[in-house]
């Protein structure tokens, strides 16, 4: 058996990747819950491993939300439940161009019929991000006046766009990015997110001022902050 770590009795196999170049080591889970541990060429394969055990609890929280998001895929079917700012709605699909509009509880979803079913979901995926995209800039732009004017920033451009593993970033020109992931959570997580990234544009950092301005904002981030990390893998389109 090759390197592993062990949680509750069970072994994780990983994978040693050696770089000249590293000069740190760093564990990466994979979506397809391959555990990467990247380490510079002077560290053992032993010490690799003790490396790895140290972060077992985080690598099987990983593995855990990767393989709840492959139980349960988004088919975008008819009476699928989905949310926007967490609010649920119910997927209304029927036969038709291809649209979609929120209403009354509804999610109303227009797919033509002469898709296959894997282009049909990816169609329908595309229209619903793209709709709640365009809505979601509509509902947060006002927190972004608001929180730049708080913490005294010229107001940021604000971009929603869907992204693998970053919630949230700024931009080189005083604008900020959102996950379009968050759309799907209770608002209070996508405002966190643009107090996060403004407060960015005034700190660059994560040292104590950051914070400092972060929780002067909103006083309880860290309840939000423990909402994304164990809900955060519901929130996929």
């Amino acid at each position: 058996m090759g390197p592993a770590v062990v949680w509750n009795g069970d072994y994780i196999p990983i994978n040693v990747i050696y770089s000249d170049r590293r000069k740190s080591w760093a564990i990466e889970v994979t979506t397809a819950g391959e555990v990467l541990v990247r380490v510079p060429s002077m560290i053992s394969e032993k010490r690799a491993v003790e490396i790895a055990q140290s972060r077992v609890e985080w690598i099987a929280k990983q593995q855990s939300v990767f393989q709840k998001k492959q139980a349960n895929p988004r088919s975008y079917e008819d009476g699928e439940k989905i949310s926007f700012f967490g609010e649920p709605l119910t997927i209304q699909r029927t036969i038709g161009p291809a649209r979609t509009e929120i209403f009354e509880g509804q999610l109303r979803l227009s797919i033509p019929d002469t898709f296959s079913p894997d282009d049909s979901k990816n169609l329908a995926r595309d229209l619903v991000t793209l709709l709640y995209r365009r809505l979601g800039t509509v509902v947060l732009d006002p927190y972004v006046e608001k929180y730049a004017k708080l913490a005294g920033v010229n107001k940021p451009q604000l971009r929603i766009r869907l992204q693998k593993k970053k919630w949230g970033c700024c931009t080189p020109k005083n604008g900020i990015i959102i996950n379009a992931r968050v759309l799907l959570a209770p608002k209070i997580v996508a405002e966190y997110l643009v107090v996060h990234e403004i407060v960015h544009l005034r700190f660059p950092h994560h040292q104590k001022n950051y914070w400092d301005e972060v929780k002067r904002l909103m006083p309880d981030y860290k309840d939000v902050e423990k909402l994304m990390k164990t809900d955060g893998w519901r929130w996929e389109f």
